[in-house]
Parts: C-alpha cells; structure tokens; sequence
C-alpha cells in the first residue's frame, strides 16, 4: 500500500491534520462515531450546517461559557445593588416622598440591576465565545486545502489532527478510506510568506 498522499499547504513546514471529504452528513456522523471509538481524539468535523448528533458522536465536552456568563450575571447584580442600596441606606440614607431607606426599598433598584446584569452577562458571552473558539486567529491551515476552501460551504469534511497520540499516517489514511472519505489530503502548516 502506497501512503502517498496529496499535500496541502507547504510541505517544509510541520504536518497539521490529514483530511477527508464525505458525501453525505450520515456518512460524517459514522466517520466522527467510529474514530472516536477507534480512540482518536484530536480530530475536527467541518459541515456547511449544524449537524445534528455530531457533538454526541464526537463526544464534545460541555462548553464552560454558561458558568461564565453566570458569573458574569452574577456579579452584575452584586455591584448593581452595592451601588445602590450601600450610598442609599447606609451613607446618605435620605428620605424622600417617604420612601424608606432600609431593605424594604428593593424594589426601586430592579430596573437598573437588570439592565447592567444583561449587559454584563451579554458582554461576558460574546468575550467568552470569542476567547474559548481560539479567536483571533488570522488563519486556519485547514484553507490550505484548495477542496476545503472552494467547497466548505456544501461538503462534509473530517481532519484527524497530527497531534492526536494514536495518529500514524498511514493508519489514519486507511481507517479514512474504509469510511467512505475520498479526497484524503496531507494538510501542512502554511509558511510565513503562504502557500
């Protein structure tokens, strides 16, 4: 058996991921099903739409942004009230139209407690996503790949990353084939000056 494969990106530079392309979203999901049965865990799928069934095929853990973004609520609303009943009840508690300056007085500090918790809380999402998907980053070598850059928007793709501790090249190509992937293509880090 022949491991030639065709290359992606530059050929001098560290082998990223070898990637396969599959003709249907069933034919990803058994692919996504059986390497990670296989083992393999450092491997990425790529679809034109949300897939359904793929994060449990992939066996994705659960994103710690929710925990985040409570947090964020959550402080929010600690500074929202210290801010408002700490100035109102304990160091100018000032009466006025009878309004009372103790506890009792919590309703009147709702509005401005929700609105400074959602813009934090929201503030803290967009931050989290942004930072937790690996952003910025100027480039994914998996463009390299003339296919994947032409066709990303219809085609189903899987990449086992060379980082994986069960990856061997010629393994990975043939567990790849007898999936059903065709276009298995070697994808390389790009140079400093591209492709």
């Amino acid at each position: 058996m022949s491991h030639y494969l065709p290359i992606a990106g530059c050929k001098d530079q560290p082998l990223y991921a070898i990637g396969a392309r599959f003709d249907s979203p069933d034919a990803l999901l058994h692919a996504a099903t059986t390497l990670r049965q296989s083992g393999y865990s450092s491997f990425e799928c790529f679809t034109p739409y949300p897939l359904h069934g793929l994060p449990e095929a992939m066996r994705l853990k659960k994103s710690i942004l929710s925990f985040l973004v409570l947090g964020g609520g959550v402080t929010a609303v600690l500074i929202a009230l210290s801010m408002e009943l700490i100035p109102s009840c304990l160091i100018y508690p000032i009466v006025v139209d009878g309004k009372p300056t103790n506890l009792s007085a919590l309703p009147q500090y709702i509005p401005i407690t929700v609105a400074l918790t959602l813009m934090i809380g929201a503030i803290t999402a967009v931050v989290g996503m942004i930072l937790l998907g690996g952003m910025p980053r100027l480039n994914n070598p998996m463009f390299a790949w003339d296919l994947f850059a032409g066709e990303s928007y219809r085609g189903f793709f899987l990449a086992v990353e060379a980082n994986d501790k069960k990856f061997s090249t010629a393994t990975v190509k043939q567990l790849l084939q007898d999936l059903g992937g065709d276009e298995i293509t070697a994808i390389h880090q790009e140079g400093p000056e591209g492709r």
